[in-house]
């Protein structure tokens, strides 16, 4: 896949879960700690899932992920 940024090819890779969920939560409503868990965002990764594919531009350290349905 080429970079949208740079169009630099990128690497093709996965970030691996641990025992929480990985989610993205606007800026504004971000509470940090443990308050992260009640806030509503986009789930990336539960926490039973072992990994997401994504991919990395070394060029200018940006990842692409697809965002789960």
């Amino acid at each position: 896949m080429k970079c949208p940024y740079c169009n630099n090819e990128m690497e093709l890779g996965v970030i691996h879960g641990g025992r929480d969920s990985i989610k993205w939560i606007p800026k504004e409503k971000d509470r940090g700690g443990i308050l992260s868990y009640f806030t509503k965002g986009i789930n990336l990764l539960e926490w039973y899932d072992s990994k997401l594919e994504s991919c990395y531009c070394k060029e200018c350290n940006k990842i692409i992920i697809d965002v789960p349905k």
